[in-house]
């Protein structure tokens, strides 16, 4: 698990603003490109796992205040699809 999880932090710290957006429109969560930006100023350089709930829940919080709590609540469900192995 622990390398899976180094392949999701690399994949993170190597985003660009359009493609979180892109990513984000195929899983129908809707953000902007200076959301795309705050988001990615968030999370990059920072060892942030998504397999852990109280770390993803206080990166959700974040998520919220820079997007909606809509937003946050869809990123939620498709991070638990991902941490429960259910992706799609």
């Amino acid at each position: 698990m622990i390398l899976f999880e180094k392949i999701i932090q690399q994949k993170i710290n190597s985003l660009k603003p359009e493609e979180l957006v892109s990513y984000a429109k195929q899983y129908d969560i809707s953000i902007s490109m200076n959301e795309a930006k705050q988001l990615l100023q968030l999370v990059q350089g920072k060892k942030i796992n998504v397999f852990h709930e109280e770390e993803r829940i206080a990166l959700l919080k974040q998520i919220a205040k820079i997007t909606s709590p809509e937003t946050a609540k869809k990123a939620n469900q498709l991070f638990l699809q991902f941490v429960n192995g259910n992706w799609k």
